[in-house]
């Protein structure tokens, strides 16, 4: 079309000239000019009159002069045709006139190109037939890029189409489950869809739906293809509705499914037959999943969100999918717990394994160490031998003071063979108190044995480095634990101590044994709280039956406190929301 164009300037010698074409699918448009001088003189004023030309398929002219009188140009247009019948376009150039008439010729001349340039069109147009059809889907995808909505897309389509097909008005309308919306009409920039016939073009549509095949409703003594008749109720009504205008609907699929219904309106006196649909087809279906492709891509997240739901209901609703019945079964239900249902609601702690009660065994008196017998971890009985402190020196004293109470005994004797009762008194109080000497003298001999006072494991107390060494009164010595009884101390976070009270039960493994699990109940919470393992915790105790077990003084581990039953939502989410009120001020 642009040798065309330039050959039709220069048999004119034509400063400018400009051709429209609208053709197929497609829309031509070319410029050009000759001579030194600059086309955008001429453009604004030229294309203002093909614009004016295209609206009516008729030839025109129209004569400028300067304001001198001198200089005259011809502004000629003259028609495109489709050999069919419609016009397709037209031709515009600037014709100099050097007399009052050339103008006439010159137009003449113009239709006799157009004319020819319209057979050229048809004979190319013949040749890329095959191409185009090869290429549809290719124009699909590149006409559905430069679209920023499905429904603008389709309403290029219709327009298009319409253009093509001669025909009245072309209509798409989008599948929704088994309704069809018409949202794409030829002709209209908004559809309505409560005005009749809309309703009755819509009604059609889902008759094509549920037909699933090409309906056609014309007159039948005017059906060129009896086999594209039909008995169809509603596309009857809206054959009717059209003043008995041919129509018909074709279903448009994208893998097996339908997606689209395209509606074609046609004067009576044209009506279709099966080249016809079967073209209209070929035609159109390349665009359907174009079509739906910039739906999905239109959508917001809402729609995207309600869209998909939708589908999910639809995929379960198909008969089998028995697997996914059962898994959005166990998914309702799981979710009714969530929001409806309540559990225990217990807490993981640290928690230390302790002695119910620890025996401290400290030196009796000043001495030295004798001996130690025992060392700390070992088991002990009450009565073993802990240590012995050297006597040696108190059982030198003992002996003293037992010597010393027989010579007091003589005397006693001596004074009752004299008859003196006063030395006799004095020397039985003398017996009396060497007698009590000695008597603490033996106490402190047995004390210089240091026994076990309970039975239990000795926690601390290694005496090998002191022993022969000297030990003060009061010096600490050794601690025993018992090994049946003890206690567990829990560190509780601040963010559930006012939930924890005595007397709820719970279970602890030890870092040792993590497969043996104990129960405990709890017997008291302290009611300050107290810096451990650089954390703000309170420490709850609780007294635990372990007797023949493994268990150490020290010992830490985990502890599973039930708390209460609580809403399953509230366990699942109070940590996070109490996070946000504390920080984010909810």
């Amino acid at each position: 079309m642009i040798e065309v164009t330039r050959c039709v300037v220069r048999s004119f010698s034509s400063p400018y000239g400009a051709i429209h074409i609208r053709y197929s699918s497609e829309i031509l448009q070319e410029e050009s000019h000759t001579g030194a001088g600059d086309p955008n003189f001429w453009k604004p004023a030229l294309q203002d009159f093909l614009t004016d030309s295209l609206t009516e398929p008729v030839s025109r002219a129209k004569l400028l002069k300067a304001k001198s009188g001198q200089a005259k140009v011809a502004f000629l247009s003259a028609p495109l045709f489709d050999p069919s019948g419609p016009a397709i376009g037209a031709m515009a150039v600037v014709v100099p006139v050097s007399r009052e008439n050339d103008w006439m010729a010159g137009l003449a001349t113009l239709e006799s190109l157009c004319q020819l340039a319209s057979f050229c069109v048809e004979f190319l147009g013949r040749q890329d037939a095959a191409r185009s059809a090869a290429g549809a889907p290719d124009r699909a995808w590149t006409r559905a890029a430069h679209c920023e909505s499905h429904v603008e897309l389709a309403y290029a389509l219709v327009n298009e189409l319409r253009n093509k097909l001669g025909c009245e008005q072309v209509a798409l309308g989008w599948v929704k489950g088994h309704h069809v919306r018409a949202f794409a009409v030829s002709g209209l920039d908004h559809v309505n869809r409560r005005t009749p016939g809309i309703i009755s073009l819509q009604a059609a549509m889902e008759e094509c739906l549920d037909a699933g095949c090409p309906i056609v409703f014309q007159r039948a003594g005017e059906w060129v293809d009896p086999q594209l008749a039909s008995q169809h109720f509603l596309h009857k009504q809206w054959h009717a509705s059209a003043n008995g205008d041919a129509v018909a609907s074709l279903p448009l699929r994208v893998q097996e499914s339908v997606v689209a219904i395209l509606s074609v309106r046609s004067r009576a006196d044209r009506p279709f037959n099966r080249e016809q649909i079967e073209d209209i087809r070929r035609r159109i279906e390349p665009f359907a999943p174009a079509l739906v492709l910039t739906h999905r891509a239109g959508r917001n997240l809402a729609r995207h969100g309600v869209d998909a739901a939708a589908s999910a209901v639809r995929s379960l609703t198909r008969p089998g999918t028995y697997g996914k019945k059962a898994a959005v079964a166990m998914t309702a239900l799981s979710a009714s717990w969530f929001c409806f249902g309540s559990m225990d609601y217990t807490v993981t702690v640290p928690c230390t394994i302790g002695p119910a009660q620890m025996r401290h065994v400290a030196a009796p008196f000043g001495g030295v160490l004798a001996s130690a017998e025992v060392l700390q971890g070992d088991e002990v009985q009450v009565g073993d031998v802990l240590c012995e402190l050297d006597h040696r020196d108190l059982d030198q004293q003992l002996r003293e003071l037992t010597a010393q109470a027989e010579v007091y005994q003589r005397e006693e004797d001596r004074a009752r063979a004299a008859d003196s009762p006063a030395e006799a008194s004095v020397a039985r109080a003398n017996q009396k108190l060497a007698q009590a000497r000695v008597e603490i003298i033996r106490r402190r001999i047995e004390r210089a044995t240091l026994r076990a006072p309970i039975d239990g494991v000795v926690v601390s107390g290694d005496l090998r480095k002191l022993v022969g060494g000297v030990v003060n009164q009061g010096d600490p010595l050794f601690q025993i634990a018992p090994t049946r009884k003890w206690t567990l101390q829990l560190e509780i976070p601040e963010r559930v101590a006012a939930d924890v009270m005595p007397g709820q039960i719970g279970e602890f493994s030890g870092f040792a044994r993590p497969e043996s699990e104990r129960s405990f109940r709890l017997d008291r919470v302290w009611p300050a709280a107290e810096v451990r393992r650089g954390t703000n915790v309170f420490v709850a105790e609780a007294d635990v039956e372990a007797a023949g077990e493994a268990l150490r003084p020290g010992m830490e581990g985990v502890a599973r406190l039930t708390i209460g039953p609580r809403p399953v939502r509230w366990i699942a989410l109070h940590r996070v929301l109490n996070y946000l009120r504390l920080h984010v001020w909810l």
